[in-house]
């Protein structure tokens, strides 16, 4: 039986082998304390309020283009 090994699944199976390897370090399972840091709370929240933002807009754009059609001769 042979197996075929493609890049992509190679690649994943690395990367999952390596953030395992160095969770064992004690180092680096440290630094992954349970909770979010202030910075990336606010990080978060802010891409959050982006997209209600953008939401906004987007939905300004659709009601204005509902209510005023254009009109060609």
């Amino acid at each position: 039986m042979v197996f075929e090994v493609y890049p992509r699944e190679w690649a994943a199976g690395m990367v999952a082998a390596a953030a395992a390897a160095a969770l064992v370090i004690p180092e680096v399972a440290e630094a992954a304390q349970p909770g979010i840091s202030p910075s990336l709370k606010n990080f978060l929240l802010s891409i959050v309020a982006g997209g209600v933002v953008l939401g906004v807009l987007v939905g300004a754009v659709i009601a204005v283009a509902n209510f005023d059609p254009v009109k060609r001769t």
